[in-house]
């Protein structure tokens, strides 16, 4: 790595096609130098994300547009129109590099022999290389048809015993009907609805196993074919040459799954077969995607049979010779994975920042490994806060995996979800609902209405139609959302607890407020239970709470809710917290409510001093403070 002359961190090394796009690369990188700007900086600037800046600093030929924005971010205004015309040369030979001769007998000594030899290791290793790729190849499509003969296998039987379920619930429903509205007779019929849905589910993941068999069988002949072309080519330029480095396969990792909760144990039973199913069909079409799109890149990866004869170029043949990336650079993508789930996101945007590029580079920017890096990214960005950012990679990001991997993927549905999410935070909450509401179609469609994914997607669409103002249509999706997700994802997971808090509070926004403050009060002991009474999500119920209680069940109850309430926000949160100040603002209107007018003075004066300091002398809360105060002074 070279050193960057304004500090920092170094730069990577130059990965070029040719010559110029290696000076092209030089050039512009000493331009970005010279500046002293960080790529963060730069590509704020010229409205380019950090890691396409980071390709094109890496040896991509890059646009005449981002030549173009690039001098003139860092070059002074009456150098630029010549160091623009320079840089644009240099593209213009790296686009069209001088043909090379048609090689003769090459000489036995000399710097020619030296290159031709050099050349000839490179094609070896390069062919090495595919040949490792294609046995991966292999070994992925042999686990996923094993994967779905064993699938296929487990579902009939599950399908089978399903049949046998649903007979024996329904017998036992029609037994008990002589006992109406019976805890046992309700029991019954919930297992039945359940059972029925499970007996759907399987019959779709059914199908599903059933597809991938033939899809492994296809991909199997196709791969065959080029393992035996590539042992071919292999076998025509070793010469003899004994080493391989094909003595061991790459590990093949499997995710682990989660066995939902549920107070039906048979069913439960079922309902973690049923998962696994699933995820293993996901990951199958996953792996057999992936090599698809690997088969499919054959005419990017022609092993060039002609060794070059412009010494010029011995600088590449060293540094193929001196670095075979592939396996290092899936060490660091699942480093940088690992980093991010283990809650660093910074560091983890860091390393995926430093490796896209040469993941661009050494596999190409349609390859498998280089999209989920990308897509790992920009999830990494959003989560430290940059939602502006994370926007806008997911908006580059998504137009690529609908193109490579096809609309219904599961890497593009997700970045679907998540885009739409951060829309909602930053943009504007009206497109977030219209982004959702077609996601919610497409993932319904493709994953199925109990699916996780498809849940989420729908938990965020509630939550973001409420923001918009539309309460009532959003206590209606959260009444139908709710008992979906208790079923499929029991009453204790956090996406059903988040659903029931949301509900609770657009009851009240509507003017249910004793319905909201009966909600409320079974809510907040779940919520303590499961998430902690310090969690954000159970102090703002407990704030919501006390509104409620304030509109309906007597101001009193509403300032001793309060009042037990400001500390332990103040502990957990902060006192800056937005939560923290507006159960101040609500304890000192209902203060001033029940009489005590030195109080609310006191309280609204240092009040407003903090929101002074915190949101500013403009904003609304602190402003209707100010009104208040100003009603009690008088």
């Amino acid at each position: 790595m070279t050193s960057k002359a304004g500090g920092g961190r170094p730069w990577g090394p130059i990965r070029a096609e040719n010559p110029a796009a290696r000076q092209l690369a030089v050039v512009l990188r000493g331009h970005v130098d010279a500046s002293g700007k960080t790529l963060a900086a730069l590509g704020a600037e010229i409205h380019v994300s950090k890691a396409q800046t980071g390709v094109y600093l890496a040896g991509k030929v890059p646009t005449e547009t981002f030549i173009a924005a690039l001098i003139k971010s860092t070059v002074r205004a009456e150098l630029r129109e010549r160091r623009r015309e320079e840089a644009l040369a240099l593209r213009e030979k790296a686009l069209r590099p001088a043909p090379r001769t048609v090689p003769g007998t090459p000489a036995a000594s000399g710097p020619a022999y030296a290159v031709e030899l050099a050349a000839a290791q490179v094609r070896q290793l390069e062919t090495y290389d595919r040949l490792t790729r294609s046995l991966e190849q292999q070994a992925e499509v042999e686990r996923a048809k094993n994967n779905s003969d064993k699938l296929v296998m487990v579902l009939i039987n599950m399908i089978r015993q399903l049949d046998r379920r649903v007979a024996d619930l329904t017998q036992e429903r029609d037994q008990l009907r002589t006992q109406p509205r019976s805890e046992a007779l309700e029991n019954a019929e919930r297992k039945l609805a359940r059972a029925e849905e499970q007996e759907k589910r399987a019959h779709a993941e059914l199908q599903r196993a059933e597809e991938k068999q033939r899809q492994a069988e296809e991909l199997a002949v196709r791969v065959t074919d080029q393992l035996r072309q590539l042992t071919d080519e292999l076998d025509r330029l070793r010469a003899g040459d004994p080493a391989s480095p094909l003595d061991t396969l790459p590990t093949l990792y499997e995710e682990s799954f989660q066995q939902p909760r549920s107070a039906d144990p048979d069913g439960d039973d079922i309902d973690a077969v049923l998962a696994r199913a699933s995820a293993v069909n996901d990951e199958d079409n996953d792996a057999l995607t992936r090599v698809t799109s690997q088969l499919n890149e054959t005419s990017a990866e022609v092993v060039q049979d002609k060794p070059p004869d412009n010494p010029d170029e011995d600088w590449r043949v060293t540094f193929a010779l001196a670095d075979s990336p592939i396996g290092t650079l899936d060490t660091r993508r699942q480093h940088a994975f690992n980093i991010g789930e283990t809650g660093d996101r910074e560091q983890a945007v860091q390393l995926y920042t430093d490796l896209i590029p040469e993941l661009t580079y050494a596999l190409g920017p349609d390859h498998p490994n280089t999209l989920q890096a990308h897509l790992h990214h920009a999830l990494n960005v959003g989560q430290t806060g940059d939602r502006e950012q994370a926007v806008q990679l997911y908006t580059d990001l998504i137009p690529e995996l609908t193109r490579i991997l096809g609309a219904d993927h599961p890497d593009t549905l997700t970045a679907r979800r998540v885009h739409a999410f951060y829309v909602g935070q930053i943009r504007g909450r009206e497109q977030a609902v219209r982004l959702f509401t077609g996601l919610i179609t497409d993932l319904t469609r493709i994953l199925g209405a109990d699916h996780p994914n498809t849940l989420t997607a729908r938990l965020q669409h509630a939550f973001y139609v409420g923001q918009t103002g539309g309460r009532e249509q959003a206590v209606h999706l959260y009444t139908d959302l709710i008992p979906r997700l208790t079923r499929v994802l029991g009453a204790d997971n956090r996406n059903t607890l988040e659903a029931r808090r949301q509900h609770a509070f657009n009851i009240g926004e509507t003017g249910g407020r004793e319905l909201a403050v009966r909600l409320f009060t079974d809510l907040i002991p779940e919520l303590t239970r499961v998430l902690g009474a310090d969690n954000r999500n159970t102090l703002q119920a407990r704030v919501h709470h006390a509104l409620n209680v304030g509109q309906t069940r007597g101001r009193e109850q509403a300032v001793q809710l309060y009042t037990d309430l400001i500390p332990e926000l103040t502990r957990a949160l902060g006192p800056d917290h937005p939560y923290t100040l507006q159960a101040r603002r609500q304890h000192a209107f209902y203060v001033g409510q029940t009489g005590g007018r030195e109080q609310t003075v006191q309280l609204y004066t240092d009040l407003i001093t903090d929101l002074t300091r915190v949101l500013g002398a403009d904003h609304p809360d602190t402003l209707e403070s100010h009104r208040f105060l100003a009603r009690y002074v008088s």
